[in-house]
C-alpha cells in the first residue's frame, strides 16, 4: 500500500507540481548565489567608491546619518551604479522579492496535498468500504508529496535569506571599511 500510495496518478500530479515550484526556486537561489560570488569580487569597487566621497557629499551624509545596518540593501546597491557588479547587486535585490513566492510555492504545496485529499475522500463511496480503501492511497500520496514539498520549498527559502543576508552584510562591512577612510586630498 505504501508504493501505492506514493505512486498512485493524483500523488505523481502533485509530486510533479511540487518538483517544479522547487527547481525554480532553486533555479533562483543558484543563480543568485553566483551573482553573490561575482558583487563578493567587486566589493573592492564599494570601498574605493566610500573612501572617495567628499565630506559634504549628500550619499556619504546619507550613510553616515544612519546607522549601515539600518540601509536597505537597494540603496548600497545604488552606490554600485555604472559599475560591473550592479547586476549582480540587482539579482539580489531581485532574489528578495522572490522569497515571498517561494514561501507562497511551499503552501501551494501544501494545499495541493490537501485538495487530492479531498478529492479522494469525496469521490469515493461511503457505502463501499472496498471502493473507500481503494482511494485511501491517492489521499495518502498526495498528502505526503504535498508535506515533503512543502518542506523542501521551505529550507529553499530559508536559504535564499540567508544568502541575501550574507551578501547585505558583506556589502555594509566593505561600505564601512571604504567610509573609515578619508578621502583623497582632505586634512586628517
Amino acid at each position: 500500500m505504501f508504493w501505492q500510495a506514493l505512486f498512485d496518478p493524483f500523488s505523481i500530479v502533485v509530486l510533479a507540481a511540487t518538483l517544479a515550484m522547487i527547481a525554480l526556486s532553486l533555479g533562483w537561489l543558484r543563480g543568485a548565489a553566483r551573482q553573490r560570488d561575482v558583487l563578493a569580487g567587486g566589493l573592492v569597487v564599494l570601498r574605493k567608491i566610500g573612501a572617495q566621497l567628499a565630506e559634504n557629499h549628500p550619499i556619504r551624509r546619507r550613510l553616515e546619518s544612519a546607522p549601515v545596518v539600518d540601509l536597505s540593501f537597494e540603496e548600497l546597491a545604488r552606490l554600485l551604479s555604472g559599475q560591473q557588479v550592479e547586476p549582480a547587486a540587482r539579482t539580489l535585490i531581485r532574489l528578495g522579492e522572490r522569497i515571498g513566492w517561494v514561501e507562497r510555492f511551499a503552501q501551494l504545496s501544501v494545499h495541493l496535498g490537501i485538495l487530492g485529499t479531498v478529492f479522494a475522500l469525496v469521490s469515493a463511496d461511503p457505502t463501499d468500504l472496498e471502493g473507500f480503501r481503494a482511494r485511501l492511497p491517492m489521499a495518502l500520496g498526495t498528502t505526503f508529496w504535498g508535506l515533503v514539498g512543502a518542506i523542501a520549498l521551505s529550507l529553499v527559502a530559508g536559504a535564499c535569506e540567508s544568502l541575501l543576508g550574507r551578501a547585505s552584510q558583506h556589502v555594509r562591512e566593505a561600505l564601512l571599511e571604504g567610509l573609515e577612510h578619508k578621502p583623497e586630498g582632505t586634512a586628517p
